[in-house]
C-alpha cells in the first residue's frame, strides 16, 4: 500500500460526477483559472478534486505535469480545505512552472470559493 498519493476515495473521476459539479457547483475563475466546488453531501467526508485539462494547454506530457502537480498541491493542503467536491480547470501551462505555483493557485481559487476552513489557532498568523 501507498504511504503517500492521493487515493481513489479523494478523486473523482466518473463522468456523472463531474455533469453535477459543472451544472450544480459554485464556479469562481482568476486569471488562467477555472474553478467549480460542490459541498459533499454525505457521500464521502474528505474533500475530493478532479482536474479537466483541455489539449489547448499542449502536448500530453505538459498536460499531465499539470494534472500531477495540481493534484501534489491539492494532497499537501487538503487539510485545509472543507468537505467539498471540487474540480479545477487550468487554461495556460505558463501559470503552473512549479509546485509552489500551484498551491498558490489551488489556495486562492479555494478561498474565492469560500471552502478553507477557519484558523481555530488564534496564535496562527
Amino acid at each position: 500500500m501507498k504511504t503517500h498519493g492521493l487515493p481513489k476515495s479523494e478523486r473523482i473521476y466518473l463522468k456523472e460526477d463531474f455533469k453535477n459539479i459543472l451544472s450544480a457547483g459554485k464556479k469562481v475563475q482568476i486569471k488562467g483559472f477555472t474553478f467549480w466546488c460542490r459541498p459533499n453531501l454525505g457521500e464521502t467526508s474528505k474533500p475530493q478534486i478532479g482536474i479537466i485539462v483541455s489539449k489547448k494547454l499542449g502536448s500530453a506530457v505538459e498536460r499531465n505535469r499539470c494534472k500531477r502537480l495540481l493534484r501534489e498541491a491539492f494532497r499537501l493542503n487538503k487539510h485545509l480545505l472543507k468537505n467539498a467536491a471540487v474540480l479545477i480547470y487550468p487554461k495556460e501551462r505558463e501559470l503552473l512552472p512549479s509546485l509552489k505555483a500551484a498551491t498558490e493557485a489551488l489556495l486562492v481559487l479555494s478561498e474565492k470559493a469560500g471552502i478553507i476552513k477557519e484558523c481555530e489557532d488564534p496564535n496562527f498568523p
